[in-house]
């Protein structure tokens, strides 16, 4: 690949092209779709090691109907986004996550990847308390990663409380909000994804 002049990374956020066999939900797609890359089949890598030629990306550009289907997206119109976003799509949208959510890593890369911020929330207050005529603009959402433990079912209330005292709207997700976000590369709500709706 070095000698056909491809540099292989490991850091998705700077690859400018994407190999994937079809569309996933890993951390690296998800990072890497921030950036808005072009994605092509992993058979355009067989293709280069097979002939030693760079074949054209536009015959290898990665097609996956039934993906685009169960994710509710299409892929062009993903990247297009992307690039418009410039890693900006969650920009200044505080997320929170609870001890009990697994591999918070994957959760922050994909965060951040996409301009937002991210910390572990405890129970303490870590939004600073604000009035409504203090705040010089609309209430804005706040986001709490979760699942349906008892121990962070127990922190719901405390976040709910939190976020109203900071002028904002609480808002209590599973992590598939985030990933269906990161997906579309769109900031969508819904209040289906309420978790403390069911």
């Amino acid at each position: 690949m070095r000698e056909l002049g491809i540099l292989v990374v490991t850091d998705p956020l700077k690859c400018t092209h994407l190999a994937a066999p079809h569309i996933v939900r890993t951390q690296k797609f998800l990072c890497a779709l921030a950036t808005g890359p072009t994605i092509v089949n992993s058979n355009y890598i067989d293709q280069c090691t097979k002939t030693h030629k760079l074949p054209k990306v536009e015959n290898f550009l990665l097609k996956d109907v039934e993906s685009e289907k169960r994710f509710g997206v299409k892929l062009k119109d993903v990247i297009a986004r992307a690039k418009t976003n410039e890693r900006n799509l969650l920009f200044r949208v505080p997320i929170y996550c609870t001890p009990k959510i697994d591999n918070p890593g994957i959760y922050q890369s994909i965060v951040e990847a996409n301009g937002g911020t991210f910390a572990s929330y405890r129970g303490r207050p870590m939004i600073k308390k604000i009035s409504a005529e203090e705040d010089d603009g609309p209430a804005e959402p706040v986001y709490l990663l979760t699942g349906e433990h008892p121990e962070e079912r127990k922190l719901w209330p405390k976040f709910e409380e939190m976020a109203r005292d900071g002028n904002m709207i609480p808002r209590i997700v599973p992590v598939e909000w985030l990933l269906d976000v990161a997906m579309a590369q769109q900031h969508k709500w819904s209040d289906k994804f309420l978790i403390t709706r069911k």
